[in-house]
């Protein structure tokens, strides 16, 4: 790629990629991991044979880097009684490559967790190991932690309540897959490029995002749960060697094609290819798997991939100075990666505190780079075309051809901005009629019209000027099976519509220009001109793809409305979906606390949901939440908010509404809920809910207080029998 004029807005895009990850990450990882631990935990060396090394501090262990290493230490810590609730209590370890880890003493004993091969119980996407301890230990309790390992790093426990443990559970989950679905989705983007534009670039950055994706999954024990890749189990530490210095030339080589190295400076490309020849030599003998290098070769991943990143961060900077498009963004992408990699590495061996950004934060900032960096080399598919139309501008007329070019793009730009602004019943008749006016001003036309026959019958008539609207109409009416027949061929063509025997009118004969739309449905263009010269093939092919550009707005703009209305709903009720209603209660608090208005949560729980699951299944638990949804939306006010807050919990925010209303509206929805008849396999399933309420504070501006506060009285009016309405503030006990 040559050097070229940056973006002009390459930075603003670079700093909206970078709060979009902030945000992504913060939206699933809210606070440090280690801030949720609830039980201080004193870790000593276990007596006898193989004692662990401890932390400076005592809060943990320091593993010994060798061939299946055991470590044992003594973890102490005071448990005080169950709550009214009867949560457990679990000891947490976050997942770092040891090859198995089980605690235990003389009157109990968890089962043995592995790296490399996790048990089914674990879930789809294991992310901590996790031991539950028996439900009714209290007080002093002392347990042995034994550790086989074959890498150095530092193990700490954390003993939470189980509700906790989950929390941090689904944060890492959210996290893991948003990485991974960012990756293959990339993967995937430019694989399609690849297949347009028949450029390697795009070639290799599927190499790299793939080795990416390869080598996170495997740093967070994911992979060794995909069918073949389960194969790697066997190499442990070194098959995460391997993929480690597959990612690292992959991302040195893809680096290289972005910056032109090889254009502009051979000799750095030269050391380049020797640098990625040796990554991939260390990538092959860590696959002999050979214990003898295995620690050699772990010293070398962690020199290789160093050096890599210094080596990438070079490559950026000279291509900043080289002016490459997007370079500015990569190079401080690069930087963040190369940081926060450099960051996880040290929180391994215990040298920085054990937050979420520093456990995880160099997925998030790779992903951003690897966007980034795919946007830079997007720019190839612009040249890829730039020199197809050069070849074609040789053979034809060069200001004619520029200047339909550019009303094209002007008219695929203008849609895509006029439509995403449009609900979906409007965009046929916005599209069309603006193909055909820009159509008329460029071919001289003296009248158009667009005649659309939708898959339910109904048909669209778009005519410029308007007032020949009752004309065409009555002509697609006379000949209506005549222009079916013409947009079936797909060509576009000069005919006559007049009726078979009629006398020669010696009028000119308009152009039919099918439209590409999906059958059943069909359309045509009808263009027609005063002078007695016909439609040239290159007018022809103007107009056939300009509504060709129509049908593709219209129906991208029709995705993206599907999409953004999938994206805020939850699928199974049709509500709005968590993320979707955190983001509307942030913005109706901010709003009623600066106009000092009235606004209500209230939370509706089903009572006894897991019953009905555990009978009946989870289909018919499926049912039911579609049920009540439908009963929800009908009982609330048009202004109302409602979404499904987790499980079988709804969440009503209810504008202008007083406490003493929001009650009133408790009510109905626990008596539409008690009324609701919900059949399953011939059978009445009796539904009850519990109804928490709680008003908005004059001070409050964010929801944070106020669910809590409905959250207690949901509880209250569960304690105190079910299927009731409860208002806060009330004591909670």
């Amino acid at each position: 790629m040559t050097a070229t004029r940056p973006l002009n807005h390459e930075w603003l895009f670079a700093i909206g990629l970078v709060l979009l990850a902030a945000v992504s990450a913060a939206s699933v990882a809210a606070a440090s991991f280690s801030a949720e631990q609830d039980i201080a935990v004193r870790v000593s060396p276990a007596p006898g044979a193989h004692a662990a090394q401890v932390t400076t501090a005592g809060d943990g262990i320091v593993m010994s880097g060798g061939h299946s290493v055991l470590s044992k230490a003594r973890m102490e810590f005071e448990l005080p009684p169950a709550d009214a609730e009867g949560q457990r209590w679990v000891v947490l370890f976050h997942r770092v490559m040891v090859e198995e880890i089980d605690i235990g003493n003389a009157q109990w004993h968890s089962p043995t967790r592995r790296f490399f091969a996790p048990h089914a119980d674990e879930g789809a996407i294991p992310s901590v190991f996790v031991f539950t301890l028996p439900q009714h230990w209290q007080d002093a309790i002392a347990l042995d932690l034994r550790v086989r390992s074959g890498t150095g790093g530092v193990l700490r426990p954390l003993v939470m309540r189980e509700s906790t443990a989950i929390r941090i559970e689904q944060r890492i989950i959210a996290l893991a897959a948003a990485v991974y679905a960012s990756l293959f989705m990339l993967a995937l983007m430019m694989l399609a490029l690849f297949h347009a534009a028949h450029d390697r670039a795009f070639l290799a950055y599927f190499g790299f995002a793939l080795s990416a994706l390869l080598m996170v999954a495997a740093l967070n024990g994911h992979l060794y749960l995909l069918p073949g890749f389960r194969l790697l189990a066997p190499w442990r530490e070194l098959g995460a060697v391997a993929l480690t210095m597959l990612f690292s030339a992959a991302a040195l080589q893809i680096l290289m094609r972005y910056a032109d190295l090889r254009g502009s400076s051979p000799r750095a490309a030269a050391l380049g290819r020797i640098a990625c020849t040796v990554l991939l030599a260390i990538a092959a003998l860590a696959l002999l798997g050979l214990e003898t290098l295995r620690a050699p070769l772990q010293a070398a991943s962690l020199s290789g991939w160093l050096a890599v990143s210094f080596g990438c961060i070079a490559v950026a900077f000279d291509a900043v100075r080289r002016r490459v498009a997007m370079a500015r963004p990569i190079a401080l992408l690069c930087v963040l990666t190369g940081i926060a990699a450099v960051v996880a590495e040290l929180l391994s061996q215990g040298y920085v505190g054990d937050f979420w950004w520093t456990r995880r934060g160099y997925q998030v900032v790779l992903v951003a780079c690897a966007a980034a960096l795919a946007i830079g080399l997007a720019a190839r598919v612009s040249d890829y075309r730039s020199q197809r139309d050069r070849a074609r501008l040789a053979h034809e007329d060069s200001d004619r051809r520029a200047s339909r070019e550019a009303a094209r793009l002007a008219l695929a730009e203008g849609l895509q901005a006029r439509l995403k602004l449009l609900a979906a019943g409007d965009l046929e008749w916005t599209a069309y009629r603006r193909v055909l006016d820009q159509l008329r001003r460029m071919l001289d036309l003296d009248a158009a019209a667009a005649a659309i026959f939708g898959s339910d019958s109904e048909t669209l008539l778009v005519a410029e000027p308007n007032e020949r609207k009752p004309q065409y109409a009555q002509l697609v009416a006379r000949r209506q099976n005549m222009l079916k027949s013409l947009a079936r061929t797909r060509a576009p063509m000069q005919v006559t519509l007049d009726e078979p025997d009629a006398p020669p009118t010696g009028k000119p004969v308009p152009a039919i220009v099918p439209l590409p739309l999906h059958a059943p449905a069909w359309g045509v263009m009808i263009l027609e001109r005063g002078r007695g010269d016909g439609f040239t093939t290159d007018e022809l092919a103007l107009a056939s793809e300009f509504g060709r550009l129509a049908v593709q707005a219209i129906d991208e703009a029709n995705t993206s409305i599907r999409l953004r209305r999938s994206a805020e709903m939850d699928a199974l009720t049709g509500a709005l979906n968590r993320r979707t209603l955190d983001q509307w209660l942030s913005r109706s608090f901010s709003e009623a606390h600066r106009y000092n208005k009235e606004l209500s949560v209230l939370f509706v729980d089903l009572d006894n949901f897991k019953a009905i699951n555990d009978t009946y299944g989870h289909a018919a638990g499926d049912h039911c939440l579609r049920r009540v949804s439908g009963a929800l939306r009908g009982v609330i006010g048009l202004h109302d908010l409602l979404g499904r807050y987790g499980g079988e919990e709804f969440l009503v925010a209810s504008v202008d509404a007083t406490s003493d209303a929001a009650r009133q509206l408790g009510e109905r929805i626990r008596a539409a809920v008690e009324n609701l008849p919900v059949e399953w396999s011939g059978q009445t399933l009796k539904l009850t809910a519990s109804v928490g309420v709680a008003s908005r504070w004059p001070h409050e501006h964010e929801p944070n207080e106020t669910i809590e506060r409905a959250d207690k009285a949901l509880y209250a009016a569960k304690r105190t029998g079910r299927n009731r309405v409860s208002v806060a503030p009330a004591v909670f006990i």
